[in-house]
């Protein structure tokens, strides 16, 4: 964390008593519940070095609780580096450090990072209510905000989200975090547009509507949108207006009849939702995939499958990729062809989640995706399998491995696996087609095997492989 020159804080008393009564309330300051914060920094040398101070910091607040009088060995050292340690603090554990002495009674008010989350409210709040505390602190604060974070358990919207809002500085906000738990979504406040400095952008349950006008967030490098109302018709223009955009996720927001995706430095995105067609646009960098529907109810259109893998091989970064495995269904509707028209040649990851292996187009459309991944290193396949269809079992044995030579596919997972014939004869193939496999592992569906998947092990160990090298090992959930 770089360091930050913060004006000289003026030594008035503050006024808010409440505030003033919940700062040096010692049954509250003093709480013995150990915080697991320590991997909240990354493992560089400078944060180990920040850490360690810190615990020097907390053994001395202990030791001052305590009546210590071992040497101080923190009040001493330049103001810069003690900014550095209180940053490394919790908001709970910076806050403590006022019962140290008069001098250090208001270093806290010039923390850069204020996180009001579940150990703030498991420490502090008790009978005290949250909207009665975050304002007066952010009244008190000096020096520059980088960081805000309000995700206390059952928090409502509320008027005075708002005017905390008002309180911040939009030239130092970097890390904005807002999460409504209950309630009506929080419709976010024009100001917020005009945090131009915001690298990482949170928002869960609100109303997020950009005014007319709004040049995007040009810094902003990860954003991430749980259950959030969102304008479909504007979104493609607010995300091509966050040039440095990496990381995307939404979940449960608005559906979309397209997603529109344009943004040169995206490298991962998350969707878990509904859209009827997506569209990506100078996304050169995106690598990493997950796409998955919050409802099956919709309608796919006749081309949707098709036009999202054609999308999909429209990225020439794709490296890793999740999908629901329905997604694929409507690829049958036609006569199938043993390859896509189109290659994911740098596909390297694969996930198929939710498959049906009772419906024969969903494994015809999988072994499809697959045949059409020449250099595909992992596949992962999660079974949702309640019958059995005869049709699938003899489709899958009619399948030919000279027609699927996988020579770069070194692990197989199978998750949920029930031993039933499909899924059996789906794991027979593969096993004749990769030539470079290493490991089939195979998790057993604790509801439908009975003996730990001891049974189903010992037949699937009897499949010819084209790989001498592979292993079939059983993964069990308690292992």
């Amino acid at each position: 964390m770089a360091s930050y020159q913060y004006s000289k804080f003026s030594k008035k008393q503050p006024t808010s008593i409440s505030l003033v009564s919940w700062v040096n309330n010692s049954n509250l300051i003093m709480g013995t519940y150990q915080e697991q914060s320590e991997s909240k920094e990354p493992n560089s040398k400078g944060c180990k070095k920040r850490k360690k101070a810190s615990v020097l910091l907390r053994k001395r607040i202990r030791m001052c609780s305590n009546g210590g009088t071992e040497p101080d060995l923190i009040s001493n050292l330049p103001a810069s580096i003690i900014e550095n340690i209180m940053g490394c603090l919790p908001l709970r554990d910076a806050v403590r450090t006022s019962i140290l002495s008069r001098e250090w009674r208001y270093k806290w008010v010039t923390c850069p990072e204020l996180v009001f989350d579940f150990w703030f409210d498991q420490m502090f709040l008790g009978n005290h209510k949250l909207e009665k505390l975050v304002y007066p602190i952010l009244k008190l604060h000096q020096g520059p905000l980088i960081k805000f974070a309000l995700q206390v358990p059952a928090f409502r919207s509320c008027p005075d989200i708002d005017q905390w809002i008002d309180l911040m500085s939009n030239n130092t906000i970097q890390d904005f975090t807002l999460h409504i738990s209950r309630g009506d979504n929080h419709k976010l406040p024009s100001r917020i547009f005009t945090f131009h400095q915001l690298r990482k952008l949170k928002l869960y349950k609100c109303v997020f509507n950009p005014p007319l006008g709004f040049k995007g967030f040009n810094k902003i490098l990860n954003l991430n949108l749980q259950n959030v109302d969102l304008v479909p018709e504007t979104f493609a223009n607010f995300i091509s207006a966050c040039p440095m955009l990496e990381r995307l996720r939404m979940v449960d927001c608005t559906s979309f009849d397209c997603l529109e995706i344009d943004a040169p430095k995206l490298k991962f995105l998350e969707f878990h939702g509904v859209f009827r067609s997506i569209s990506f646009k100078n996304s050169l960098l995106l690598a990493e995939v997950f796409i998955s529907f919050s409802s099956m109810d919709f309608k796919m259109g006749k081309c949707f499958s098709f036009n999202l893998i054609k999308s999909l091989s429209c990225l020439p970064s794709l490296e890793e990729l999740h999908l629901q495995a329905f997604a694929l269904e409507k690829l049958a509707e036609d006569s199938l062809p043993k390859k896509l028209p189109v290659t994911l040649k740098t596909l390297k990851i694969l996930h198929l989640s939710d498959m049906y292996f009772e419906k024969i187009e969903e494994i015809s459309c999988a072994l499809c995706l697959i045949r059409s991944s020449p250099n595909l290193q992992k596949l992962k396949v999660t079974a949702f399998t309640f019958d059995v269809v005869d049709s699938v079992g003899e489709y899958l044995r009619e399948q030919k491995s000279s027609d699927c030579l996988l020579a770069q596919l070194k692990t197989v997972d199978m998750l949920l696996f029930s031993g039933v014939e499909p899924e059996m004869e789906f794991v027979k193939y593969l096993l004749a087609s990769a030539t470079g496999l290493e490991e089939m592992a195979i998790l057993p569906h604790a509801g439908s095997v009975s003996d730990g998947g001891e049974s189903i092990l010992n037949e699937l160990k009897q499949f010819p492989r084209a790989s001498p090298k592979a292993e079939i090992i059983n993964v069990k959930k308690d292992s």
